[in-house]
């Protein structure tokens, strides 16, 4: 069985239209020319699809299944034209330091009110984030420091708390240079920046020289040999929270005086994903800018 769709438009039209004038006007078409098309609909399916007397011409039982089908395929081709015509989403390139960009953005895109936003997200190192601005490779960037950046924008859209962290179980140390210049660290990729920061706000000086007794590029594994007790670390605080409710990690550090460390956006001049301006709103808000 073939059925011509002009034949379902018209159907469709007397339907809503009540007589064979109004869909005839609807339709840009003659009576007779409606009327034609109804009876090859009806030879098509071998049944009568209106209640033919007086007054308005209306469904039967069959032409109103027909007539929701209509109304469905309608929604159907609506869908598949709003498809055919939208442009494919492209996610959003994100470059962030590890530390702000693991524990504070990218929550923000798994569960929080960016949620809905495609991303493409890579945790390198500062420098490195700026060369991928530099290079096209990314749509937006966050760092924890202000770098050389040529053409490239850097606005600070906030702060986030870097601590001492040491082991649960263990004695903690006193808060002064002299006692810390002697302890063992855990460092990791870019921890220079944050433990001279941490020293310099929280103690207003940095020691010389402290022993580092192990490296990693991850604050994951930071975390676990300070936990293990093989030694402290200075981290973003985000990061320490879940290992200090575990009561693995406590995070040192005196009272009214938590160190603070500006976060900035690096954006290019040039380059503008719809997504930019919701997420850097959405990231000044959870940083309390």
């Amino acid at each position: 069985m073939n059925v011509e769709l002009r034949y379902l438009h018209a159907f469709r039209a007397v339907c809503e239209g009540g007589s064979l004038r109004a869909a005839a006007a609807s339709l840009h078409r003659t009576e007779q020319a409606v009327s034609y098309q109804l009876r090859k609909l009806e030879e098509a399916l071998g049944m009568p699809l209106f209640h033919r007397g007086q007054g308005p011409l209306a469904p039967n039982a069959a032409g109103e299944r027909l007539l929701a089908f209509c109304r469905d395929m309608g929604r159907d081709w609506a869908k598949v034209h709003e498809a055919l015509h939208d442009e494919p989403v492209q996610p959003l390139r994100v470059a962030s330091v590890s530390g702000f960009g693991r524990y504070e953005l990218l929550p923000l895109f798994r569960e929080g009110p960016l949620a809905d936003v495609p991303i493409r997200m890579s945790f390198p190192t500062a420098g490195e984030v700026v060369r991928l601005m530099e290079a096209g490779a990314s749509d937006l960037g966050f760092v924890h420091l202000m770098l050389p950046h040529g053409s490239l924008r850097l606005v600070a859209v906030g702060t986030e708390e870097a601590a001492l962290i040491a082991p649960a179980r263990q004695p903690l140390p006193a808060l002064d240079a002299a006692t810390l210049a002697m302890v063992d660290y855990v460092t990791y990729d870019e921890s220079d920046y944050v433990f001279a920061t941490w020293f310099t706000q929280v103690l207003g000086e940095k020691p010389a020289g402290l022993r580092s007794v192990a490296h990693f590029e991850e604050l994951e594994e930071v975390l676990d040999w300070v936990a293990s007790g093989r030694g402290l670390s200075i981290v973003p605080r985000a990061c320490a929270r879940e290992a200090e409710a575990r009561g693995e990690v406590v995070a040192v550090g005196r009272e009214g005086r938590p160190c603070l460390n500006t976060i900035y956006a690096v954006m290019a001049p040039t380059r503008a994903h719809p997504a930019i301006e919701r997420t850097l709103d959405v990231v000044r808000k959870r940083l309390g800018a």
